[in-house]
């Protein structure tokens, strides 16, 4: 097999390992989901870009419907997450050409912030929590920034996992890397 399939498979496997971290306890919302799907359009020029991503987060959700049950699998904002995924992951596509660490500083900041608005206005339109006008979506998203006083807060476990999960993407698939150069 030729090394730099090797490589690209190897590149698969991290991002797919990566969203299995999921599993771990941690922190409410400090996971690797934006970062899976940045790092994935950031790694690919082609349509892997955003169904590498897709592909590990299905993996995982079901993981987590059998490990925790089917409320973690399945869910009323489910499509609004994916739509997320493919939207940071086209978002890393888009910020491919600058240098890594600006690229993921930025999209790693812009994406926590969409990903909290979006998903939050999907609870508000299908939740009956909170009435559907403008002051009940601005309830949820207070309620929702609320959601974090108990484990961090959003720059912690909005922003700064995507970045920490993205460094641990693209360090172990620079050690694979080098690796490979190695074997020649």
């Amino acid at each position: 097999m030729p090394k730099n399939r090797i490589f690209d498979l190897a590149t698969m496997a991290v991002i797919v390992s990566v969203a299995f971290t999921r599993l771990l306890p941690h922190w409410p919302n400090f996971t690797p989901v934006l970062a899976v799907a940045l790092c994935g359009g950031m790694l690919y020029s082609d349509r892997r870009s955003v169904l590498v991503p897709l592909f590990a987060m299905v993996l995982s959700d079901v993981a987590m419907g059998f490990a925790f049950g089917t409320e973690y699998a399945l869910h009323t904002t489910q499509l609004y997450v994916y739509a997320c995924l493919a939207g940071t992951a086209l978002l890393g596509r888009a910020l491919a050409t600058m240098k890594t660490p600006s690229a993921i500083v930025l999209g790693g900041l812009a994406s926590g912030i969409g990903f909290f608005l979006v998903t939050n206005a999907a609870v508000w339109m299908h939740g009956t929590m909170y009435p559907h006008n403008i002051e009940g979506l601005i309830a949820c998203y207070g309620a929702g920034l609320a959601f974090y006083r108990d484990g961090g807060n959003f720059l912690l476990n909005g922003v700064i996992s995507t970045w920490m999960f993205s460094a641990v993407i693209f360090g172990v698939r620079s050690l694979i890397s080098r690796r490979l150069v190695a074997l020649n």
